[in-house]
């Protein structure tokens, strides 16, 4: 039905003037009670505003205040008053439209109450209060006759939605916006939601794409959103070099890509065509598993500082896939390969560490992996392992805690492989041991013969009981930050406790501390002293450079870097190593990326720099980052 517009309304409206309702029918509006004269006046202003630009409808202000002058009783007054509401909010006067558009809304509903609302909504979204002005907004979609007004409210609505963060909703509303949109508006509209589709989070566009796929089959074009999504998917994939996203494309979306097809379709097609770009580098994310995801952004924003992408002028370009789509590891890394990377870094675990290998050594494209693959993978001349075994560190702490006549110990978190490794609870083990997670079995005897006599995971409440003397004298913290505020919150204070690499809390007094490198990169409790282990004289606090490269660190980010981010870190400035010689143009030629990976490579294996998890300089040209893990004992406060 043709939409009726306030101007309409008053025409129809001073043509029935003199006739009275028939056969009991409802008046045309209740804001059509005015006299025909004003009627006709007030048409003739708001003929004038629905058409105008922005600064023609600024200049029936006077006409507007001169109407309320003559007829101040009259209903059509809050008409008026709603419009200038609307020049206020022109001028960017909020607080006086939000003012007059609460005057309108109070003297009841109707078409003139919704006007006002929009009005109000729309003060609130531009004095900066997007979640307030959606919650106005919304319940007045596909309700507004007036189409300058629901070209207000569409592009209102949205907009709050935008920067509420509600992206699912704002798309949905862009949607709606178009469709609404007036003929004569149409293309004006496009262009306005193709920008705002450039703010949108690529996945919500995805997701977007995907939902609109179920919605059946295409209708025109240019009053269908789906084609402005997959117009910015397009241009996304393109610039990402995104192969599994072209596919996607072209799988749900191939009508409506329009002249970018052939372009989605080349992409798509090539995906094993290799490229590299000036100066890039890969990182592959696993969003697999709650602790994958963690050490995942602990990772990325070690690499983030490694490359220096945090401190203006960077020349470094960082691209990143996870392995949590429905696509494999090989697709994320093609997708990686296909945007230019020409280094590496994955493997936040040993799975995904064992797979990546695998794809280094049939594309021949360098890897640093931060957690060590299988052993058997450890071969070729582009795997390199900036990682440790995480068993190293328990080892070290173990054969301390040994020294010290802390045992038998107790290992509480870390990956499952080294709790299965440390055996199961031995006979004089406490009541509640068995329920506390402890792996059957006998210790094997690398740990066992290292005091290590239980193992507790941390993927539940931890028993208390489980810790308890006389059966424990020591405990290995190898779990994360919370792991380990639980264990110690459970520890008795007879025991002694030594934290491995992921406990990422403060260490108490009377304590070991695993160390490699610099890592960890914290100062002692107040009041405590630290003194080194034999195992690495390379203790933070003593260490030349540390408080400096702590001070760099915690100039971006709230506190000391975890084990993962120290990792990503020096794979972060090794990658820079590797890349940072290559030319400075592009290449698709076979031969060429063959050869600028290869040098990558090279550059790899000699590179030397400042690492922090390691006191060696660099690969020396192996393909394992030397390493000597340690410990430090934190001093009781004297």
């Amino acid at each position: 039905m043709p939409a009726i517009t306030c101007a309409a309304l008053l025409a129809l409206g001073a043509a029935l003037a003199g006739c009275g309702a028939q056969d009991g029918a409802d008046a045309v509006s209740p804001a059509l009670g005015g006299s025909p004269a004003a009627q006709a006046e007030l048409h003739r202003i708001l003929s004038r505003f629905e058409g105008g630009a922005r600064a023609e409808r600024i200049a029936l202000e006077p006409d507007l205040l001169a109407f309320r002058g003559r007829y101040p009783g009259d209903d059509l007054a809050r008409i008026a008053t709603a419009h200038l509401a609307w020049i206020a909010l022109e001028r960017g006067d909020l607080r006086r439209a939000e003012a007059l558009s609460a005057e309108v809304e109070a003297a009841g509903p109707g078409a003139t109450g919704d006007l006002a609302r929009v009005l109000r909504g729309a003060a609130l979204r531009r004095a900066g209060k997007p979640k307030p002005a959606f919650g106005v907004l919304r319940p007045l979609v596909s309700k507004v006759i007036d189409a300058y007004v629901r070209s207000l409210l569409n592009e209102e609505v949205t907009a709050a939605a935008m920067e509420a963060g509600a992206w699912t909703q704002a798309v949905e509303l862009m949607g709606v916006w178009l469709r609404e949109a007036d003929d004569d508006d149409r293309a004006a509209v496009r262009t306005r939601i193709g920008a705002l589709l450039r703010k949108v989070p690529i996945a919500h566009l995805v997701g977007a794409m995907r939902a609109g796929q179920a919605a059946g089959e295409v209708v025109d074009p240019q009053v269908d959103l789906r084609s402005l999504v997959a117009e910015r998917l397009a241009i996304v994939a393109r610039e990402r070099r995104d192969v599994a996203l072209a596919k996607e494309l072209l799988d749900r979306a191939g009508p409506l890509l329009g002249s970018q097809g052939d372009a989605i379709s080349e992409l798509a097609a090539g995906a094993g065509t290799a490229r590299v770009e000036p100066p890039t580098v890969g990182l592959l994310l696993s969003t697999r598993s709650a602790e994958s995801r963690r050490r995942g952004v602990e990772i990325a924003a070690g690499v983030a500082h490694g490359l220096g992408l945090l401190r203006p002028g960077s020349d470094a370009r960082l691209v990143s896939r996870d392995d949590g789509g429905q696509g494999s590891i090989d697709e994320a890394l093609s997708s990686l390969t296909a945007e230019g990377a020409a280094v590496l870094i994955a493997g936040s675990d040993r799975e995904q560490a064992t797979a990546v290998a695998r794809f280094a050594r049939t594309n021949a494209i360098p890897v640093l992996l931060v957690h060590p693959p299988e052993p058997a993978a450890l071969d070729g001349a582009f795997v390199f392992v900036v990682g440790e075994e995480p068993a190293r560190s328990i080892e070290v702490l173990a054969a301390a805690l040994a020294a010290r006549g802390a045992k038998p110990v107790a290992l509480v978190g870390g990956e499952a492989g080294d709790r299965k490794d440390a055996g199961g609870s031995p006979p004089s083990a406490p009541p509640g041991a068995a329920a506390g997670g402890a792996s059957p079995g006998a210790p094997a005897p690398a740990l066992a013969e290292r005091g290590i006599a239980l193992a507790l995971p941390c993927d539940g409440p931890l028993d208390p009981r489980a810790l308890r003397p006389p059966a424990i004298r020591g405990i290995i913290l190898a779990g994360d930050a919370p792991c380990a505020e639980q264990a110690l919150r459970a520890a008795p204070r007879a025991v002694t406790v030594a934290l491995g690499f992921e406990a990422a809390v403060p260490p108490p007094p009377g304590s070991l501390v695993a160390t490699a490198g610099l890592f960890p990169l914290v100062a002692p409790p107040a009041g405590a002293q630290s003194r080194p282990g034999a195992g690495d004289p390379r203790a933070p606090s003593g260490a030349p450079g540390a408080g400096a490269a702590l001070a760099v660190w915690l100039a971006t980010h709230p506190s000391p870097p975890s084990y993962w981010a120290a990792l990503g870190r020096d794979a972060g400035v090794l990658a820079w190593a590797g890349v940072q010689r290559l030319p400075k143009t592009g290449t698709e030629d076979p031969a060429e990326v063959k050869a600028r990976r290869l040098a990558a490579a090279s550059a790899l294996s000699g590179a030397t720099a400042e690492l922090w998890t390691t006191a060696a300089a660099g690969f020396g040209g192996k393909r394992v980052l030397p390493r000597v893990v340690g410990y430090r004992e934190i001093e009781k406060a004297r």
